[in-house]
């Protein structure tokens, strides 16, 4: 039952600080998102928020992590016994201001629904993922790797510089801090492709509520971002998903020949800005539509 005008009147607007992260999970976690502990723990500690409090209890959240020139706007979260009364559109301004003042880009990765709010208040397609999820995954093989021997393995943390040296061109921010704690969350996971002596990829995975999530994956092309799909998947049992590119179509089949079927879509987009700062011949994994 939604609650009554008087309720959400008398909500009480926080900004959102790391001690908020038991209240902001109990929140996703009533409305069935994936999130865990440690990823409330990384975007309190990184972004700024908004919520808006009853007594002790976050009924409604809008976050934005910030990474350089633009801002990923995230966590636009609403209990449903406050929703239909403008509390998400109200944070979202809030946080979206916030970040243009600073000078800063506002992104999202969107839902149909959500879409279609966005595009009211100014934000654009870039362009266009679709969530894939394996109960299971039983990785296919993978195609040839080119002319040049390919060489796959976990990342160390001796590697964080390269691959953060690479992603800053492929994500086009700096998310090295975000890349050195999905280090540590599924070992074995965090995996490294070399050709030729190069850094030719890499992936990462991090376990959800009820679901693990694979990426950021970017990689020189779809056999590389096969075998490191495969590499890391092959650490991970139970339900998996993966968020990737539409225009990724051979990574794309690969993953339905591997058992996963496709969930939702999400569509990129932007305000301000026709394009966004990624690099999409080299993403075949976003991070999730909460990170970028």
């Amino acid at each position: 039952m939604a609650a009554g005008g008087a309720a959400v009147e008398a909500l009480r607007e926080v900004d959102l600080t790391p001690g908020h992260a038991g209240a902001a999970l109990a929140l996703s976690t009533r409305i069935g998102w994936n999130q865990a502990r440690p990823d409330w723990d990384y975007m309190l500690a990184a972004g700024e928020g908004v919520g808006l409090a009853a007594d002790d209890a976050l009924v409604a959240t809008a976050m934005a992590l910030p990474y350089g020139g633009f801002a990923w706007i995230c966590m636009v979260l609403v209990d449903p016994g406050y929703r239909r009364q403008g509390l998400a559109t109200r944070l979202m301004e809030a946080v979206v201001a916030r970040q243009e003042a600073a000078g800063r880009v506002p992104g999202l990765d969107a839902t149909p629904d959500g879409r279609e709010v966005y595009r009211r208040i100014g934000f654009r397609d870039d362009y266009r993922s679709g969530r894939y999820r394996a109960e299971r995954a039983a990785p296919a093989a993978v195609g040839a790797p080119g002319p040049a021997a390919l060489t796959v393995r976990p990342l160390a943390e001796g590697d964080l510089a390269a691959v953060a040296a690479i992603d800053r061109g492929a994500f086009g921010g700096d998310r090295s801090d975000l890349l050195a704690q999905l280090l540590g969350r599924v070992p074995g996971t965090p995996q490294g492709a070399w050709r030729g002596g190069a850094l030719a990829g890499y992936v990462f995975a991090r376990e959800g509520r009820e679901a693990h999530q694979v990426g950021p994956l970017v990689a020189v092309d779809s056999a590389v971002a096969a075998a490191l799909a495969r590499a890391a998947l092959s650490r991970i049992a139970g339900p998996v998903c993966l968020d990737a590119p539409d225009g990724q179509g051979d990574f794309v089949a690969w993953l339905r020949a591997s058992g996963f079927a496709p969930q939702r879509p999400f569509f990129r987009m932007y305000r301000g800005r026709s394009r966004g700062f990624d690099d999409p011949r080299l993403v075949y994994a976003i991070a999730g539509p909460e990170l970028g």
